[in-house]
This record gives C-alpha cells, structure tokens and sequence, in this order.
C-alpha cells in the first residue's frame, strides 16, 4: 500500500468519524464466520497467539507496536472475535468486549492502522455476525458508541471499498459494504453500488488468464467465501444477487472441489496453510453446482485421485513480481492425502509464524520437490520500495511447465517438467507420478537431464566450476508431524505409520542414497512450529543426467477404523 494510499484512507477516516451518525442491528444475522473453540478458551487462559505473535492477556494489546503486517491485520481485522464466540462463554464475551471497546476508545476517531478498506470490510462483518455476542450486557454508553461506529465503518466503506487493492482485499471490503446496506438501519442505500462493484469485480476476476494471480489456494476458498456470503445477505434482504455475481460462484465451486484433498483440507502451497476447519465444505454446501473442474491445471494445480487417496502437484509456473510476497519455488512439489490423514506435504506458510520464517517455508528444499545442489528452481530476491519493509519475491523462475494427465486402466498418471534449473545448470526437471486404481501406491521418477546442446555446455561450465565436487541431485519428501518413519537400511526400506494404524512402505533404488532429517512444519494457531522429519534421497549427477525412482505401497490392505490409534 502506497503512502498517498494510506494517507486518503486515514483522511477519509477522520472526517467520517467526526460525523454522528447512528445505526443499529435491524436483521439479525448468523455467525457464518465460526472460530475454534480451543483458540477461544486459550485466549480466556490467557494463551493468546495470533499469527505467531504470543501476547500475554495484561499487554495492553492496542498498544504493540510490530513490523508484522500479518499480525497486526489479523488483530483490526477482529478476525480473532470468532474464536471467543465459538467458546461462547460469559468470560470469552467479557474479554471480547474488553478489547473492543479498548479499540472503539483508542481508533474510533479515525486513527490508527486498521482503517483501511479491507479490514474495516472485515471488521464490520465480524461485528455484524456477533453483535449479539459483543454487546449483550454491555452499558447504554458503550452500545451507542459500537452503534455509531459501525454507521461510520459503514459511510468509509462507501468512499473507500473500491479503492481497496484489486483481488482479495477489495472483495472483503466490498463484503464489509454490502452487509452494512443489509443488516444496518438507513444503510439501504449502499446495497446498489455495492453489488454493482461487486459484479465489476467477479467480471474481472473470472474473465482474467488466472482467477487468482497469487495461486494461493486458501485466497481462492477465501474469495469464494465472501461471494457466499454476500449472497446469503443480499436474500436475507429479498435482493437478488448479480448474473456475474452466481456465475463467478459456479465457476470457483469446481475448482476448489478439486483442490480439496481427501481430508477436506487445501494444498499448502503460496501461502495456503491447508488446514481449512470446514471452511471449505460449507462454503460448497452453498454452492448450486457439484460439478468437479475438468480442467485439472486452470489455476496451475493438477490432481490424482482413486479412492481414498489424493495426491495434489504444484503444475505451473510461479506467481512473479513485487505481489508475489508469499511465492514458493514449489513448481513440481506434491502433497499426498490417504483419507483424513496427511503423509507427504509442504512445511507450509512461515509467515505464520513471522517474517523471519517466512523465506525458509518457500525455498524449494521445504516442499517434496527436487533441486540441484540445495540450490531453488526460481530465484528470489529483496524488495527495496521506500518507506516499505522489505520482502523477498520471486523475479527468476520455470517458465516452461508442461504436464499432462492421463488414466490408464484406472491408474492416474501425471507427467510434468520444468526449466528451472536450465539456466542455472542446464537442467530440466521431469517427473512422472502414478497412483494405482485402489489409491494404495503411489509410484515416483524424477529425471534430472541436460536436454538440448546448449544446455550441455551451460552443464559443463557449472561441473568445471565444482572442480573434483559431483553435483548433487536431492528429491525430498516432508511428513506430517503425525507420520511415524523407521528405517530399515539394509532393506532399502522405510515404513511410515500414520495415527489411524495405517503403514505405508516407501522403497528407493540401490543407487540411491536415503537421509532421514528434521523439518519443521508450520501450522496455523499454534504457538511454535511443529518439528517433523523428512526424507532425501540424493544421486549424484553422471554425465548429463541422473534418476531418482521411489515409490510408496500400503503395507495393510483391510479397512480401518476412523478412530486414531495413537
């Protein structure tokens, strides 16, 4: 967000919020936004993490001062309102109250970071889906500032919502004006142009090479939800949503379907961390369509899937440029599902956890893909806009992906490659995946191979540089921190136990080398990354090539129970 940019936000927000206005819940609305009830209850005891960030229950919270844009949306946004609401108890709604009526006194006159289109898009909407929940109780005096603030959230968004940044911030702050018009007194007028803006925007979005530009799966679920529930709003009122407006929620319903792995969860890639609470399937359960997307690559994602066994691969380039802050050089990473269990994944977003994590969950190396020499297959470099932290985007990366999916007698088959590593070592990397008719094995070949005469010599040139030193070709596979590995290296074996008694047997050939090493895996609402372990095999580069064959087998072939073992 530009200087000029916050500076008319915070002018419009002064001047609107020196009006007095009034407003008041007219239509009662549910909670569509629903939060954990253990994140609530560890707010109550005083555990309070939001995005990393550890608070302690007597920090005076709206006085923090942080670098940390995700932690300080995340706080104004009141996104963390829906976890007190879901515990629901007489001291989550005092603590509840406590910090917003904290806020209200400290930035309900325009002041302050959380005035800007999106979160006041947010915030109004978490205060519309739990205005019984902050209020019941609450003094006359405070009822009338909460009422006043939410008319003057309102009349900002008016100004403000379409000049919120294109994608998903500007959806959120439209969101934030529609429910005003449909849930607010004497709001009524604000419903036309919002749902005018809101149809400008489905348009762009749906009539665009990519529906979102980042990639990030959970932004794709995140849009998708807001039109669900802008829909919802629009008929609790009698209003009809837009043609463009359905359309757009039609079109989102199928590709998310096949993004969804067997466990109801997303793919972690670009800054999607997976783990969705059923956000994902009551958003589809408003969808009128049940279709699953045809086009397994329209946002970039290709999928296999036979029984109950997913198997989701990164399948296109990378998101590129100053917007690309939460890019992985992930292109050919997989992640694997056996039902409500995940086996291989990504470590997923470290952001979650602060800037200083975020570089390392996007490195090649910690997602199960192979690289050259722990070298990236894009490149990443340091943002230096003024006045802005810097970020690292991806400028440099595959350009080349194709892939193909076919089905051969019921088993699913993926063939994909990437240029990478062409430039850097005039390598291409190929890999085939097969998952057998039952889900119950999954087959790997990774090709490592200098293609073209150019490329040989880019090849020669990097060899000459490693003197006697061989280049290393490493393909690594993350577990889930509920995985068990052991290791049998004499067999050339390594057994993989998951929670429900489930074995799966990972076998590699005699060439290779096996490596089993920490990892960490980053998790939304926890309070530290959680450690795990991951598995490299590594070969040698020969000549002007070299492969990496592995596969996975269930050891056990009869059902199992839902129930966790351990």
């Amino acid at each position: 967000m530009s200087f000029v940019t916050t500076f008319i936000d915070r002018f419009y927000a002064f001047l609107i919020c020196m009006s007095k206005s009034n407003t008041k819940l007219i239509s009662e609305t549910e909670p569509r936004s629903i939060g954990k009830i253990s994140a609530g209850r560890q707010m109550v005891e005083g555990k309070i993490n939001l995005m990393g960030q550890v608070i302690q229950k007597t920090d005076e919270v709206w006085n923090l001062k942080t670098n940390e844009k995700d932690f300080c949306n995340k706080l104004h946004s009141f996104d963390w309102v829906d976890d007190l609401a879901a515990l629901g108890s007489a001291e989550a709604r005092r603590f509840a109250q406590s910090w917003l009526f904290s806020w209200i006194n400290k930035y309900g006159a325009g002041f302050g970071p959380g005035w800007t289109p999106e979160l006041t898009g947010r915030r109004l909407v978490r205060w519309a889906h739990h205005y019984l929940f902050l209020t019941q109780g609450c003094s006359e005096t405070n009822l009338k500032k909460f009422n006043l603030l939410l008319a003057q959230q309102a009349k900002f968004l008016s100004k403000r919502a379409i000049k919120a940044s294109e994608g998903l911030p500007r959806f959120e702050a439209l969101l934030g004006l529609i429910y005003a018009g449909c849930y607010l007194k004497n709001m009524e007028k604000f419903i036309e142009p919002a749902t005018v803006a809101l149809a400008n925007e489905c348009h762009t979005l749906i009539n665009g090479e990519e529906i979102v530009f980042s990639r990030n799966s959970q932004e794709i679920l995140n849009i998708f939800t807001i039109l669900i529930w802008a829909k919802l709003a629009l008929k609790d009122l009698n209003w009809n949503p837009s043609v463009t407006h359905l359309e757009t929620i039609e079109k989102l319903a199928p590709i998310l379907r096949n993004l969804r792995h067997s466990d109801a969860g997303l793919p972690r890639f670009h800054g999607s961390y997976g783990d969705v609470d059923g956000q994902l399937d009551q958003a589809l359960s408003n969808a009128e369509s049940r279709e699953i997307s045809s086009i397994e690559t329209s946002i970039g994602f290709a999928k296999l899937s036979n029984s109950r066994t997913t198997v989701i691969i990164d399948a296109a380039p990378p998101p590129m440029g100053k917007k690309a802050v939460k890019a992985d050089a992930s292109t050919l990473a997989f992640e694997m599902v056996s039902g409500q269990r995940r086996v291989f994944t990504s470590c997923g977003p470290g952001y979650l956890f602060g800037s200083d994590l975020s570089y390392v969950s996007r490195k090649t190396s910690s997602h199960c893909a192979v690289y050259v020499d722990d070298h990236n297959s894009s490149q990443f470099s340091e943002t230096k806009d003024w006045l802005q932290t810097p970020k690292k985007v991806i400028i440099n990366g595959p350009i080349t992906v194709p892939k193909e999916i076919s089905n051969n007698a019921g088993i699913g088959i993926f063939e994909g490659a990437h240029d990478g590593y062409v430039k850097s070592h005039g390598l291409t990397h190929v890999r085939k995946l097969k998952l057998s008719q039952d889900g119950q094995a999954l087959e790997g070949e990774d090709l490592m191979i200098a293609i073209e005469d150019s490329h040989k010599k880019q090849f020669d040139k990097i060899s000459k540089k490693n003197n006697s030193d061989k280049l290393s070709v490493k393909a690594a596979f993350h577990l889930h921190p509920n995985v068990l590995p052991r290791l049998d290296q004499e067999n050339n074996l390594l057994s993989l136990a998951l929670k429900n008694g489930e074995v799966w047997i990972f076998n590699y050939g005699l060439d290779l080398h096996l490596e089993l090493k920490p990892t960490i895996f980053f998790e939304n609402g926890l309070f530290e990354p959680v450690k795990s372990k991951k598995l490299i095999l590594s070969a040698d580069l020969l000549e002007y090539g070299t492969r990496i064959k592995w596969s996975l087998s269930r050891a056990n072939d009869k059902d199992l129970l839902v129930g966790d073992l351990f």
